[in-house]
């Protein structure tokens, strides 16, 4: 997986066309040590240089889009697998979110048009008519039949669906999982995270503003102790507003129902921490 445990920030004013300058804070990072990530922290400032020299628009840039580089998020967990590789790392995103990102157990959200409820029509006259979420429901199960003869558990979000594959490793790089996340409706910003992460991703806990609460002062890496300190308090206060919430419900089985020894462990961490089972409003 690449989920980066260094991040290190350089300032740099890069000169551009008609006297204008862009000041930027350039990340780098890496997995051995902070110095490895300064080094590729100013690697990345002098080629933003280079191709700003060269005429490149940098405020027009994709660089900084979702899906085009690791994610800056703090790791809280690592999860071994039974060869001692990690096989799950549970990371802190930028809106605090902890995220579950692993190395072969496939996780896709799949969402749901903005109006899912039954229509107003149904409504008024009684009707048992199939609303949206049903019949994205029906497609969604449909669609996991058509692409594969595994094994799925299929959760509603606030937002549509979340499928986890729980009979085999998937490689979140290779075509055929791109091609399964695809037909079932998967982002295709998040098929790109994937790839470039080499791990798949669910959120395990609310969006802050779902349940109340408001977006985390700063981001990490936080080294200024009073940026740590209101993040302390915001983080308290966050897993209170938590606590009548959930992430996700388990709906229903796809497939044969069989589940690897080596995903039983993400999938009982998954619902544990989303509350998969408890009857409580989702965020």
């Amino acid at each position: 997986m690449n989920i980066p445990r260094y991040w290190f920030g350089v300032k740099g004013q890069i000169p551009a066309a008609f006297g204008k300058a862009y000041d930027l804070i350039v990340w780098g990072w890496s997995s051995e040590g902070r110095a490895g990530a300064e080094r590729k922290a100013q690697e990345r400032l002098a080629g933003f240089t280079q191709r700003v020299r060269e005429g490149f628009d940098l405020t027009r840039s994709r660089d900084y889009a979702y899906g085009e580089r690791p994610l800056r998020e703090e790791i809280l967990r690592e999860i071994e697998g039974r060869d001692g590789e990690v096989a799950a790392v549970v990371t802190r995103n930028i809106y605090g979110s902890m995220i579950l990102n692993t190395a072969h157990t496939l996780f896709a959200d799949v969402d749901l048009p903005a109006s899912s409820g039954p229509s107003f029509l149904g409504r008024l006259f009684g009707k048992s008519e199939t609303g949206p979420e049903e019949a994205a429901l029906a497609r969604l199960r449909e669609g996991l039949q058509r692409a594969s003869s595994g094994s799925f558990r299929i959760y509603r979000t606030a937002a549509g669906f979340r499928v986890l594959a729980t009979d085999r490793a998937y490689d979140p790089r290779s075509e055929e999982t791109q091609a399964l996340m695809t037909s079932i409706g998967t982002d295709p910003a998040f098929l790109r995270l994937c790839r470039v992460q080499e791990s798949f991703r669910a959120r395990l806990t609310p969006k802050p503003w779902r349940c109340g609460h408001r977006v985390p002062p700063g981001r990490h890496p936080r080294e200024n102790p009073d940026e740590q300190a209101d993040f302390s308090d915001w983080l308290t206060a966050y897993d209170r507003a938590c606590q009548p919430m959930a992430t996700c419900r388990f709906v229903e089985s796809v497939g044969p129902g069989w589940v690897g020894e080596e995903i039983q462990p993400i999938l009982d961490l998954h619902d544990s921490a989303t509350r998969a089972s408890v009857a409580l409003p989702l965020a």
